[in-house]
């Protein structure tokens, strides 16, 4: 019995851990992200999942902002991308499961916009994407969390 859960705790292990690979971007380069600064005639754009419990941890997520996958993420980490001011969407793309909905944002230039990726449910939802609730929250999300990149597949 000892080497029946043995085995099943190392495949539970395997599994997550490779479904939550990703890269992560230089320090200098996450550090200058986290300041936060406005990037002239641009919309700099940051998408935070924020920091989780075990519930949903293993699951691999890509953000993705106008059909570009911008970083691999997983809880407590953030990626960015600098757009055109005007209409964009945001959506996750989660490996294993499904597409999170489609967030619609019309940003400015000059605009820093942070979205939202967490698990609704007090983690026992769904993956989605939203605005936070405050400002604050958003960049303490941020300030918070590691810089992830694209991850190779």
């Amino acid at each position: 019995m000892n080497f029946l859960h043995a085995t099943a705790a190392a495949l539970l292990v395997t599994t997550l851990s490779g479904c939550a690979t990703v890269q992560y971007g230089d320090q200098d380069t996450a550090a200058r992200l986290r300041e936060l600064k406005p990037v002239a005639g641009k919309t700099s754009l940051y998408v935070c999942r924020e920091a989780a419990a075990f519930v949903g941890a293993g699951n691999r997520t890509t953000a993705i902002v106008d059909s570009r996958a911008i970083g691999t993420l997983k809880p407590n980490n953030f990626a960015h991308t600098l757009v055109d001011p005007g209409a964009h969407s945001v959506f996750i793309k989660r490996n294993p499961g499904g597409d999170s909905g489609v967030l619609e944002l019309q940003t400015q230039a000059g605009e820093v916009a942070i979205v939202w990726v967490g698990m609704t449910g007090a983690g026992f939802g769904v993956l989605t994407v939203d605005n936070f609730s405050s400002r604050a929250e958003a960049e303490k999300c941020v300030r918070g969390a590691e810089y992830a990149v694209q991850a190779m597949p």
